[in-house]
């Protein structure tokens, strides 16, 4: 029997999760509404939420018109635990502004590991102290001997597989040939000419050699590396498809130049994953935080998961999926009138969440995991390709039903 792995998900054609710093989140009324905006179909301060997987970012010390888990009270911090174990907040964007020594570090580390699910995912932020690069991002986090080192109590031990160390692509659509497509724009030929130029020429300074722009040769999402004190890591890159460059548009004030029918079409098409570089605590004000073409944007986005075009996932679970398609092995055998796949790997539980095969008779298909029959495999009618297959089902993350206090 015929039996090849599946690129994504069933029925999935690509993958994006939305990767959004909380830079200038002003409370945590709009931190949170804009979680369950996102994530569930209720009612909200922003508006019917869209029902889509986000993520969020969380920092400690930062000035104090910045949310952040010390400039929040008590309700808030408890917020931040359960949207943790529950896996909607899972990226720590540094430690903060103010946080430049060992003592600090090892508290806050402390404080934000209580929940049984853990935070897996580092994205460096401005020029803060503890950023894990020092050269783009010019932090200390992994320079031995510095106030502000912490790689070896944070990555070296394993808490951190997952960095984002500052590169940021104009492309839309990793994981397949890089493509300028979606960049012009008719109304904008002069900023999205420019856009596509420079994109041109960062994608020929990586295939000379540069290593500022190396991940743009490949146009991969992941990547492993490591850092300055020799401590392995995979990388991940992010793109802001937007006609004006990678630092134009990458708010809530702007999304809507993003996640366009165009961009969204191209990922389609290439089907590509794609990490989003954005701000959405950017908002337009506290007291109206989106408006309608932001709400279209989200809405536009959730109605290409609906019909099984994009699955959008938060940024964790979206690099354990790839991190473990790209490292899994399988063999396939025949056992009388019926077919065993032998799936090989490292990974569990979330991570395996979602691997379906190409098969021609699904009915006769047992997996076995590490020599483990799996008891629960889902089997899937034809896609768009005509084939069947066979999947570990993808579950969606349960968002937290806790009560809304923001007096």
């Amino acid at each position: 029997m015929d039996v090849s792995l599946r690129k994504y998900p069933y029925p999935y054609s690509a993958m994006l999760a939305i990767c959004s710093d909380l830079d200038e989140t002003p409370n945590k009324k709009i931190y949170f509404e804009t979680a369950r905006y996102l994530n569930t179909t209720e009612e909200t301060l922003l508006g019917k939420g869209v029902g889509l997987e986000v993520g969020n970012t969380i920092y400690f010390d930062m000035p104090a018109h910045n949310f952040s888990y010390t400039n929040t009270d008590d309700d808030g911090r408890e917020k931040v635990q359960k949207l943790i174990q529950s896996g909607h907040i899972d990226c720590l964007h540094s430690f903060g502004d103010f946080v430049n020594s060992r003592g600090k570090i090892e508290q806050y580390w402390d404080e934000i590991r209580q929940s049984e699910r853990k935070i897996e995912v580092w994205v460096d932020h401005a020029q803060a102290p503890t950023n894990l690069d020092n050269d783009i991002m010019q932090g200390q986090g992994a320079e031995i001997g510095k106030p502000a080192y912490h790689s070896d109590l944070t990555v070296k031990s394993g808490g951190l597989p997952f960095i984002w160390k500052g590169r940021v692509t104009s492309c839309v659509a990793q994981n397949s040939n890089r493509s300028y497509a979606s960049i012009f724009n008719i109304k904008q030929i002069k900023a999205s000419s420019k856009t596509i130029l420079l994109e041109v020429i960062k994608g020929w300074l990586a295939r000379l050699g540069n290593q500022k722009y190396a991940m743009h040769k490949d146009n991969k999402v992941l990547r492993k590396t490591q850092l300055v004190d020799g401590t392995p890591v995979i990388e991940f890159l992010r793109c802001n498809p937007s006609w004006g460059g990678v630092s134009s548009n990458d708010k809530a004030r702007g999304i809507h130049n993003v996640l366009t029918k165009n961009v969204l079409d191209t990922l389609v098409a290439k089907q590509g994953s794609s990490i989003l570089y954005s701000h959405l605590g950017k908002v337009f004000s506290v007291d109206r935080p989106f408006n309608n073409e932001t709400r279209h944007s989200f809405e536009l986005l959730a109605s290409y998961q609906k019909r099984g075009d994009i699955l959008t996932a938060t940024t964790r679970r979206l690099l354990g999926y790839f991190r473990t398609l790209e490292a899994l092995s399988f063999t396939v055998e025949s056992v009388e009138d019926e077919t065993n796949i032998n799936l090989s790997t490292e990974y569990t539980g979330e991570d395996l969440n979602g691997l379906t095969w190409y098969v021609e008779e699904p009915e006769k298909i047992s997996l076995y995991i590490n020599k483990k029959k799996y008891s629960d495999l889902q089997i899937n009618p034809p896609d768009k390709s005509g084939k069947a297959s066979v999947s570990i089902k993808w579950s969606a993350l349960i968002f937290p039903d806790f009560k809304i206090n923001y007096l």
